[in-house]
C-alpha cells in the first residue's frame, strides 16, 4: 500500500506548479492548510509593510543616553536635553570616539579631537593634515587624581564640541572646543571649572602634545612661554607646504573657590605656506612660525567665545524644523542638521561679500529626497568631497553667487534647495510637489525684500493635501509708510491675493494636488507680480482656476480593479487548494 501511494505521488509530481518536498505532499489536509495560511499571512504582512503604514519616525538612540546622564553634570542636563530634543546635538558617553565625525572648523583650519589631528583647509577646501594634536588634561592638587572625560556633546547649534571632565566630589571641567570666526587661524579650548565643594581646589592644566612636526622652538606670547612645531608637509595632491602649529596656555594652575567657578583657555594657531623651492625651506619655516606667534598674540586678549557664539547665532537664525512621519525617503532631521553643520564648517567665506543676488536661486528640484546630499561623513577628505558636491548642486540650481559669499548666505542657499524655494522676476515660488512629500516642514528666517519669512508646510497621505502657513517679520526700523509689504496667494493664485500682516500673524493657504503639478505657494512684493503669475499659469498649463483638485478616478474604475484583484487571488488559491486536495483524495482511494 505504501508503494502504491508513492507511485501515485510520483505520477502527479510533474503536474504540480512547484517541485514540492515529499513530506509536504504526504502531509494531512489540515497541515497543508495551516502551511498555506501561514504563507498568505506573511505575504499580506510584507505587502502592508511596503505601503509604509507608520505614523511615527524612527526613534533616536540619544534619549537612551540621557537616561544614563551622569549625576555630577546635573547643572548642564537641561541644556543638553534641549539640544537632543531639537536634534541639534550628538551626545557620547565616556571617553570613546563618537559614532559621527566630531569636528570644528571655520573654512581655514579644523580639528577633530577624537578622530584625528589638526588640519589646515587649503583654498580649494582640501584638508592639509599636520599630524599634530593637543589634548588637555586636568589634575587635582599635586597630581594625585585626574579628572576623567565622562561625556562629550557635538553642539550643532553653536558650532562647538563640549567635553565634560569629572573628578571626585563632582568637581567638573567643561572644555569647549571651537574654530574662531574672528581669528581664522585659531582653534580655541575655553575651560570652565566648577567647584561644588565647601573648600577651594587647585586644578593643574596640562596640554598633551602629539606631534610629528620635527622642528620645535620656544616663543614668548605676551609674557607667556610656548612652543611652535613646524615642518615640511605634503598635501594629498603631492604639493609641498611648510606648516607650523603653536599654542599658548593662559593658566597652568587654577584656584577654584568653594561653590564658585573659574576659567582658563588654550589657544592653538595653525599656519601654512606653499613651498615651490626646497632651498627656501628654512626661511619659510621661520616665516610661518612668526605668523603663528603673531596670531596667538592677537587672539590672547580677545573674547573669542563671545564672537564665535554671536556668529553662529546669526547663521542659525534661519533653518529647518521637520517631522517626516511616514515619508521614508525624506532626509532625517539629524542627517540634515549634521550636513548643514559640516558644510558650513568647511565653507570658506569670501571677505566683503555679504550681499548676494537671490535671483534665480534655487531653480533645481528640491533636495529633500536626495539621500546622497544629506548624509554624514567619516573623515575630512569625505567632507571636502561633500562640500564640492554641494557647490556643484547649488551652482547648477542658480545659486552661484551664494557659493562665493558669506556663511549666512550659503546657509540660505542650502535651505532654499531643500524645499525648492525659487526667486525670480515674479517673486518667490515654493516649488515643492505635494506628491513627493509627507509630513511637517518649517523653514524659518528666509530673507526676502529686507524681511524674514517663516513658512510651515503640512502634507498628509493618501490625499497629498494639506496647508501652508506664512508669517513675515518686517524690519522694525522702517516707517509705516515706507515699510515693505509682501503679498501671497495659493498654488495657482485662484483665491484672493492677500498681504502678509505686519503684526506677525500667520496666513494659511490650502494645498491640493494639481495636474500638472505647480508650486504650492507664491509670494511677491506687489500684487501685479502675482496677477502675472496667474496669467502665466493659465497660458502655459491650461489649469482650471476654479478647481485645484486633480482629475478624480471614478468609483466604478476602483471597484472594477478591486474585483479583478480579488478574483485573481481567489482563483490562484482555488488552483493550489484543488491541486493538493485532489492528490490526497486519490491517495485515500488507493
Amino acid at each position: 500500500r505504501i508503494q502504491i501511494l508513492f507511485e501515485e505521488v510520483e505520477c502527479r509530481m510533474p503536474n504540480l506548479p512547484l517541485r514540492l518536498d515529499m513530506a509536504m505532499v504526504l502531509a494531512p489536509t489540515r497541515t497543508r492548510r495551516l502551511i498555506l495560511a501561514f504563507f498568505v499571512v506573511i505575504f499580506f504582512v510584507i505587502y502592508l509593510r511596503s505601503l509604509g503604514f507608520r505614523t511615527e519616525p524612527e526613534s533616536s538612540k540619544q534619549p537612551d543616553i540621557l537616561r544614563k546622564f551622569p549625576m555630577c553634570l546635573e547643572p548642564y542636563q537641561a541644556e543638553i536635553t534641549r539640544l537632543v530634543r531639537d536634534v541639534d546635538g550628538v551626545v557620547t558617553l565616556g571617553s570613546r570616539k563618537p559614532d559621527l565625525l566630531a569636528m570644528v572648523g571655520n573654512g581655514h583650519v579644523t580639528a577633530t579631537p577624537y578622530h584625528g589631528d589638526h588640519a589646515i583647509l587649503l583654498e580649494n577646501g582640501a584638508p592639509l593634515d599636520l599630524n599634530h594634536n593637543i589634548r588637555m588634561k586636568f589634575v587635582m592638587g599635586g597630581g594625585e587624581a585626574t579628572l576623567s572625560p565622562v561625556l562629550s556633546v557635538l553642539n550643532l547649534r553653536k558650532g562647538q564640541i563640549d567635553v565634560f571632565h569629572v573628578g571626585e566630589n563632582c568637581i567638573t571641567v567643561r572644555e569647549t572646543i571651537f574654530a574662531s570666526h574672528s581669528h581664522e587661524s585659531v582653534i580655541a579650548h575655553y575651560v570652565t571649572l566648577r567647584n561644588p565643594t565647601t573648600s577651594k581646589k587647585v586644578i593643574t592644566i596640562k596640554a598633551g602634545i602629539e606631534s610629528h612636526l620635527d622642528n620645535t622652538q620656544t616663543i614668548s606670547v605676551n609674557g607667556k612661554s610656548s612652543n611652535v612645531h613646524s615642518d615640511l608637509v605634503h598635501a594629498g595632491n603631492g604639493e609641498s607646504y611648510v606648516a607650523a602649529v603653536g599654542y599658548v596656555l593662559s593658566h597652568k594652575a587654577v584656584e577654584v573657590p568653594a561653590k564658585k567657578t573659574a576659567s582658563a583657555n588654550l589657544l592653538v594657531s595653525l599656519h601654512s605656506s606653499p613651498l615651490t623651492d626646497v632651498g627656501e625651506r628654512s626661511e619659510r619655516l621661520k616665516a610661518v612660525s612668526s605668523e603663528v606667534a603673531g596670531s596667538l598674540a592677537d587672539a590672547l586678549g580677545a573674547d573669542l567665545l563671545a564672537a564665535h557664539t554671536e556668529s553662529w547665532r546669526a547663521i542659525r537664525s534661519s533653518g529647518l524644523q521637520l517631522r517626516p512621519l511616514q515619508d521614508h525617503l525624506m532626509a532625517k532631521p539629524l542627517s540634515i542638521n549634521m550636513t548643514l553643520y559640516y558644510v558650513l564648517s568647511m565653507f570658506r567665506p569670501v571677505p566683503g561679500s555679504e550681499m548676494a543676488s537671490h535671483e534665480g536661486c534655487f531653480k533645481g528640484s528640491p533636495t529633500s529626497h536626495s539621500p546622497v546630499l544629506w548624509t554624514s561623513a567619516k573623515s575630512l577628505d569625505a567632507l571636502h568631497h561633500f562640500l564640492v558636491t554641494w557647490r556643484n548642486e547649488l551652482n547648477f540650481g542658480g545659486c552661484g553667487e551664494f557659493i562665493h559669499s558669506s556663511r549666512r548666505n550659503f546657509n540660505q542657499a542650502l535651505l532654499r534647495s531643500f524645499v525648492g524655494l525659487l526667486q525670480n522676476e515674479n517673486g518667490l515660488a515654493l516649488a515643492l510637489n505635494p506628491h513627493s512629500m509627507e509630513g511637517y516642514v518649517t523653514i524659518f528666517g528666509m530673507e526676502y525684500e529686507n524681511s524674514r519669512l517663516n513658512i510651515s508646510i503640512v502634507i498628509n497621505t493618501p490625499a497629498h493635501a494639506g496647508y501652508v502657513s506664512v508669517k513675515a517679520e518686517y524690519p522694525a526700523s522702517s516707517s509705516s509708510s515706507s515699510s515693505p509689504v509682501i503679498y501671497g496667494c495659493d498654488q495657482i493664485c485662484a483665491s484672493s491675493i492677500v498681504p502678509l500682516p505686519a503684526s506677525g500673524s500667520e496666513i494659511t493657504f490650502p494645498i491640493k494636488p494639481t495636474n500638472p503639478s505647480t508650486p504650492i505657494l507664491y509670494l511677491a512684493k506687489s500684487t501685479q507680480q502675482l496677477v502675472m503669475v496667474r496669467q502665466l499659469l493659465e497660458e502655459h498649463h491650461g489649469l482650471d482656476l476654479h478647481s485645484l483638485e486633480e482629475h478624480p478616478i471614478s468609483a466604478l474604475f476602483i471597484i472594477l480593479v478591486s474585483v479583478v484583484i480579488v478574483a485573481f487571488h481567489v482563483l490562484l488559491f482555488h488552483m493550489i487548494y484543488k491541486e493538493f486536495c485532489s492528490g490526497e483524495r486519490t491517495m485515500r482511494r488507493a
